[in-house]
Order: structure tokens, then sequence, then C-alpha cells
């Protein structure tokens, strides 16, 4: 008799879990996500840069294009947006390019800067058409006008 009553007792202690449990189960999960949030983070800023620099290769070959057909890139003008883009330079963006904003500046007739840019605090910008592209990340400028 005295031996069931032992295990009843167990089985109720066994219902539930302590505080204790739930403590550290707890810390272990705030430290998942500690590290996880970053890392998701600079995933989704990368992915932006990406597809900004392909945006602007895309771009840069359409602003060649023109060039080779005319000599050079026009007058001096700053083209803001995909329209002003398109009916300038013939460029068709591939993808949705709805939550950026790119910008040519013809600087002289042989010159240009391309960027674009995502919110306040995500650019890349392409100097010239000999050159790499910069960005937010790598530059010491703080906003796509600056120099790289």
């Amino acid at each position: 008799m005295r031996h069931s009553t032992y295990n009843t007792l167990d089985v109720e202690r066994r219902r539930g879990f302590t505080l204790v449990e739930l403590m550290i189960t707890i810390a272990v999960l705030s430290v998942i996500v500690a590290i996880a949030i970053p890392a998701y983070n600079n995933y989704i800023r990368e992915s932006h840069y990406t597809t900004m620099r392909a945006t602007l290769n895309g771009m840069r070959t359409s602003i060649e294009d023109f060039r080779l057909e005319n000599g050079n890139y026009g007058s001096n003008t700053t083209l803001s947006g995909v329209s002003a883009i398109t009916g300038r330079f013939g460029w068709t963006p591939s993808g949705d390019t709805s939550a950026y904003s790119y910008t040519i500046v013809v600087t002289a007739t042989n010159s240009y800067d391309a960027y674009g840019q995502f919110g306040s605090g995500v650019w890349v910008r392409c100097q010239n058409r000999y050159s790499t592209c910069c960005d937010s990340e790598t530059s010491s400028g703080s906003a796509p006008s600056d120099p790289c």
C-alpha cells in the first residue's frame, strides 16, 4: 500500500515544469534570438545591395549603348526615377524596381554617375563606365552623391 502512495506523488510532480526549467529555456531562446536577428538583418541588407548592383549594371549597359550610338551621354542633367532614365537611355529594368530609387547624373558629355537607393541608409553608386561600384557599407561617404 505504501508503494502506491509514493508512485502517486511522483506522477503528480512530473506533470509540469519547474520555474528554473522555464527560466533556462527562456534564457537559451533569448541567446538564439540575439544571434539570429542581426544575422537576418545583414542578410536582408546584402540582398538590397545585390539587387541594386544588378539593376545598375543593366542600366550601365543601356547607357553605354546610348554613348556608342550618339558619341556621348548627352547634355549635363540629372535623371531621377525609372521613367526618366528609360526615356533618355532606353533602359528597361528587369524585376520590380518600386522599392528602390535610381538616379543618373550626367556630369559631362563623357562622364556620369549612377546610383540606387533603398530607404535612407542603403545605397549603391557607380561612378563612370570604368569604375566598380561602391556602397553605403564600404564607402567613406555618407550619401550616394559623395565620392566612393
